[in-house]
């Protein structure tokens, strides 16, 4: 081999290694401009990101964005710039980690079945977000789904991606009797039960009959109400009995009247306070006249609670749900977050494309 071979062979080594050194290690110019191109060429195809060489369009992230408002009664005009790019960003996590995950089920799919009846439930789960089912095949089309068919397919997909992440941070969501039990040691006083009454009323609205006055409505109210509480005014062990007869024939209160204007056990966080402080000062079994915004009622109480703490057998079940709920929370975005690290090779983003107006939205490939 002569010479001239040998210094060609050489130059070829000298620029292989600094294309090497610049591409995978230092990231230099070379590196930076192809990324630069990538980035362009991403911006003008309307990719917000690319996983496993599959390109996230930007209008498939607003596609989820949409869904997400939707699912809280909002729309895209709710959001200021700055809530549109948090809400994206946001979703194309959620997207690359769907990517991800979908990438992992396939190649295992026969560990993770999913039956016809499983998923009925889930067809059913979302259809109840509907008016019936021709407004929920209206919203499917609208969100460019193609009909019944891909929407169990897509569910299907999900429930596989749900049983895989489950498998894999199952360990440690369990909780135990001492956990439980040394939570409610530290946290219990803040399931106390408040104080609570039982309570019956006949109730007259401030609203006027028609071709009433309002001031004709309140003499009417008055009077029929004073009337009332005179014939209350009878033994206590009838009080009862005459106030439920009384209830179903005079109250406007149509929920109540005709379960003898029964509101059952009430706190004070549930009823306004015009109503609640007369309510929990009365006497049992003595009526009593209260006067709130809404109009007049003469109220019954009939037993009384006095406020408590729960035992740990009452609140035991609660903590249990309540600590797993939380563990499986944290160890799924720990496990979502090891997932994006140990495949970050194949993940290309393109943030900066966040920050383009909406696009028409349009459901992710398959």
């Amino acid at each position: 081999m002569n010479k001239k071979i040998l210094w060609k062979v050489g130059i070829w080594m000298v620029f292989m290694t600094y294309l090497l050194v610049d591409l995978v290690f230092w990231k230099g110019p070379i590196h930076q401009k192809l990324r630069g191109d990538d980035l362009e060429r991403s911006k003008y195809e309307n990719i917000a990101a690319r996983v496993f060489a599959k390109p996230v369009l930007l209008s498939q992230v607003d596609f989820a964005v949409d869904q997400k408002l939707w699912a809280k009664g909002m729309s895209r005009s709710d959001l200021s710039d700055k809530q549109r790019l948090f809400y994206r960003q946001v979703v194309l996590r959620d997207l690359i980690d769907q990517y991800i995950f979908r990438q992992k089920v396939g190649t295992n799919k026969a560990d993770y079945p999913v039956s016809d009846e499983e998923i009925d439930a889930a067809v059913l789960r979302f259809s109840r977000r509907f008016n019936g089912k021709e407004d929920m095949i209206t919203a499917l089309k609208k969100y460019g789904f193609k009909g019944e068919k891909e929407l169990r397919y897509r569910l299907a997909a999900k429930l596989q991606q749900d049983k895989y992440l489950n498998e894999k941070i199952k360990v440690g969501i369990a909780v135990t009797d001492e956990e439980a039990k040394d939570f409610y040691d530290k946290y219990g006083d803040e399931g106390e039960v408040p104080e609570s009454i039982k309570v019956k009323h006949i109730f007259i609205s401030r609203l006027p009959a028609p071709g009433q006055t309002a001031e004709e409505k309140k003499v009417y109210a008055l009077n029929a109400l004073n009337e009332m509480m005179v014939g209350l005014n009878v033994k206590e062990a009838d009080v009862v009995a005459f106030f439920n007869t009384a209830a179903m024939k005079f109250s406007e209160d149509e929920r109540t009247k005709n379960n003898s204007g029964d509101l059952g056990w009430i706190s004070r966080s549930r009823i306004t306070d015009d109503f609640t402080d007369k309510a929990f000062a009365a006497e049992l079994n003595k009526p009593t006249m209260v006067e709130t915004k809404l109009g007049w009622s003469i109220i019954l109480v009939t037993e009384k609670k006095l406020a408590r703490k729960r035992s740990f057998a009452e609140m035991k079940d609660e903590i249990v749900i309540a600590l797993e709920t939380h563990r499986r929370k944290k160890k799924i975005e720990e496990y979502r977050i090891s997932m994006r690290k140990q495949h970050g090779d194949k993940i290309r983003v393109s943030w900066k494309m966040l920050e383009e107006p909406w696009t028409d939205s349009k459901p992710p490939e398959n």
